[in-house]
């Protein structure tokens, strides 16, 4: 361990000096900048089976962590950044199982680095680059051998974009994956993509065409797979703008080629999802999860708006629901679950994920709970296998991270960028090849036939050849009218027919909504909503039919209140029948400024009758109130508490206790307290979170942090009580 320790140190002294260099430095010395994050904690663990069995653990773990980034013109136009990361976990963990019982003494070691380099020019015409990046993880524990792994990026990227011509991005990635010995990884995936935009009076063209060849040479498979896809969209107005006409098509083809010379390996096959979805709910098996675009638009690194690290004190703390809609049944077993940081081992463990699927995105069934699944090591992703399911809708659930984990406090931010679907298969001897085409056209029109009311024909097609094998075609016509009736009045309605194919069957449908608002004064708004479809589908009803009144009111000045009831009426294809009645209310109240008080209600009762699985009956309740308290600018108290009670259930609570006290008006002395307490399901029990801390920010952006938490926690199964302290310096250089 001395080792790792000793080199570590060496870096950071590296770093000390070049950062103390004169501000007239020149070269790359003068844009280096460099962060020192070093972390320690002590752990003390006491867990009492049912048995009444009591292991005892104490543990000390220790990260030093170097970040440095160079960043310099080297010439008027090209730009040299240089850098990396180095980081060293250490842990001395020492158990010992009941009275006079065995005594285990566990002590592991990872190194890793990521140094990088990379050459870009700064021309917007013609702009080419080039960067190596090394990514290295040396793992060592007592009684097992060291093992290195190691993966090497070379890149080279060409930017062209001429005025008035197509914009095009192409970039080539070589990546080599081995440890050091060639004994359980040597891969070579070669990645090269073009992605090209053109925009001329009014009409977009888009292409993106990108390949990778992947070579496992100790398994003795290959891999190739080629991705083309092409998009094309106009909007025309005419007369005035009275008539509006839009269209848009797209075509993607995927083409997959394995060759096993040897043992042969395993191909994950991607599936392409039609949408995204997710929510915040601990009801997993009734809620209707919402499209959320950003999880599956392609980009690793953006955040698709879920949190699951550690929730702060007044935040929703809920069950992250993640899920794809594949439009027909698709069978899937593999997801990949991005997020934006490289994730501590046991941090990266302490997450479970349950697996739903469903048909209709309202009822969902548990098909099985992954315990822990593996993540990274150079990719920030976790890999989610299972046993194949064939579902439309697939999702995956899990919990923010507990605070009770070693430092959990370090991840207040793990956000979730993407979620991937493959569905994964053995590479054949000869060779195998999979080709899959799909194709989308959309085109609409709106003609405004009178002014008032203002009146409009909707006309719209719309194709969809999906590579699953799911085909619709809708034609629509309908007329949409709004209208203001006096001062206090307003109306909207809109009724379309469509009729078309789905699936190589018959649909026919209605759909109908309409809207009718008053708001006598600016403060209040109510509205009453109709929405209604009526589909047929191969002859068979699919009908969802609903009406609800919704108020929006500030009471007084400070005082703001929305509710809400309803009722849903639905038929399935299958013959079941659904009866939905929802009541919900929420608001905020601010009497004054230093006091502040949010809160929601939410009840939902629904009944089945037909054919169905299941209980005829739910209840759901929900409850969520947070006050927030300044009575003096330095101070900071927050108070939460939230139910969730559900039919035939123990209901669920949990209560948050928040306060900070900076006693310097320049907020550098910051005195942190928290409270968590939360009562779930028999099989969770309950956890109690007391967690006093204080931050001193003493120069810039640097601080050191020294917090205490004691963590209870009360399942079925055992009891468990955790202390841990910890020390976490950051320096900004």
């Amino acid at each position: 361990m001395a080792r790792p320790r000793a080199a570590c140190t060496l870096v950071v002294s590296m770093a000390l000096l070049l950062a103390a260099r004169p501000a007239a430095a020149q070269g790359v010395a003068e844009g280096l900048r460099a962060i020192v994050d070093s972390t320690v904690s002590v752990i003390s663990t006491t867990t009492t089976d049912v048995n009444g069995t009591v292991t005892t653990t104490e543990g000390t773990n220790w990260y030093p962590r170097l970040t440095l980034n160079a960043d310099t013109l080297i010439t008027p136009t090209f730009r040299l950044s240089a850098g990396g990361m180095f980081e060293l976990s250490t842990s001395d963990t020492t158990s010992q199982f009941g009275a006079g019982g065995d005594r285990v003494d566990v002590s592991a070691t990872l190194l890793r680095m990521r140094p990088f380099i990379e050459v870009r020019s700064t021309n917007q015409a013609f702009s080419p680059g080039a960067g190596y990046y090394r990514r290295q993880n040396r793992t060592s524990a007592r009684g097992t051998p060291t093992r290195t792994l190691v993966s090497d990026d070379y890149a080279a990227y060409l930017g062209v974009k001429p005025t008035g011509l197509p914009h095009s991005d192409l970039q080539f990635v070589r990546t080599r994956t081995f440890d050091a010995d060639r004994e359980t990884d040597d891969t070579t995936k070669d990645f090269g993509s073009i992605l090209s935009r053109y925009n001329f009076k009014g009409t977009n063209l888009y292409y993106q065409g990108s390949f990778l060849d992947t070579t496992d040479r100790l398994r003795g498979f290959q891999t190739r797979q080629v991705s083309n896809s092409a998009r094309m969209a106009q909007s025309r107005s005419f007369f005035k703008r009275r008539l509006q006409w839009n269209a848009a098509y797209s075509v993607d083809r995927q083409t997959l080629t394995a060759r096993a010379t040897g043992e042969g390996g395993e191909v994950a096959v991607p599936v392409a999802p039609f949408a995204g979805m997710s929510a915040l709910s601990d009801t997993p098996l009734t809620v209707a999860l919402t499209q959320n675009g950003g999880l599956i638009d392609g980009n690793l690194t953006a955040s698709a708006g879920i949190n699951i690290g550690v929730p702060v004190v007044g935040t929703e703390s809920q069950a992250r629901n993640i899920g794809l809609d594949f439009v027909t049944p698709t069978e899937v077993n593999r997801l990949w679950l991005w997020v934006d940081r490289d994730l501590l081992v046991n941090i990266a463990n302490a997450f479970t994920w349950e697996l739903y699927t469903s048909t209709d995105n309202i009822t969902w069934r548990r098909e099985t709970l992954v315990s822990a699944a593996p993540f990274g090591p150079f990719d920030f992703r976790f890999q989610i296998d299972f046993a194949s399911v064939t579902a439309r809708y697939l999702k995956v659930v899990t919990r923010p991270l507990s605070g009770a984990v070693l430092d959990a406090g370090r991840f207040p931010d793990i956000l979730i960028t993407e979620l991937q679907a493959f569905r994964t298969q053995r590479a054949g001897e000869g060779g195998d090849a999979l080709v899959r085409t799909g194709q989308n056209l959309n085109t609409d029109v709106r003609l405004r036939l009178l002014d008032t009311p203002t009146l409009y024909y909707e006309g719209s097609y719309w194709l969809t050849d999906a590579p699953s094998g799911y085909d619709r075609r809708t034609l629509s016509n309908g007329l949409a009218v709004n209208q203001r009736l006096g001062r206090m009045v307003s109306a909207s309605a809109r009724a379309a027919y469509e009729q078309g194919t789905q699936s190589g069957g018959p649909r026919t449908a209605t759909v109908t909504n309409a809207i009718l608002t008053v708001d006598p004064v600016p403060t209040l708004t109510t509205s009453l909503l109709y929405t209604g479809l009526n589909e047929k589908l191969d002859g068979k009803p699919n009908d969802r039919n609903g009406v609800s009144l919704q108020t929006n009111a500030q009471l007084y000045r400070g005082v703001s209140v929305q509710c809400g009831v309803g009722l849903n009426y639905s038929t399935r294809t299958t013959g079941e029948s659904l009866r939905d009645r929802f009541f919900n209310v929420s608001g905020s109240i601010v009497p004054r400024n230093e006091l502040t008080l949010t809160f929601s209600y939410a009840d939902m009762h629904s009944e089945r009758s037909g054919t169905f699985v299941g209980n005829p009956t739910l209840r759901t309740r929900t409850g969520y109130a947070t006050l927030t308290i300044d009575p003096i600018p330095t101070l900071h108290l927050v108070l939460a508490e939230e139910l969730v009670a559900i039919e035939g259930e123990r209901t669920r609570n949990t209560h948050n206790i928040g306060i900070n006290w900076a006693p310097f008006p320049d907020g550098s002395l910051q005195f942190i307290l928290a409270y968590n307490e939360a009562v779930r399901p028999l099989e969770f029990g309950s956890e109690r979170i007391f967690r006093p801390g204080v931050r001193w920010v003493f120069s810039r952006q640097s601080y050191i942090d020294v917090s205490y938490q004691r963590v209870d926690n009360d399942q079925f199964v055992q009891r468990t009580r955790t202390k841990i302290f910890s020390i976490d310096l950051k320096l900004f250089l």
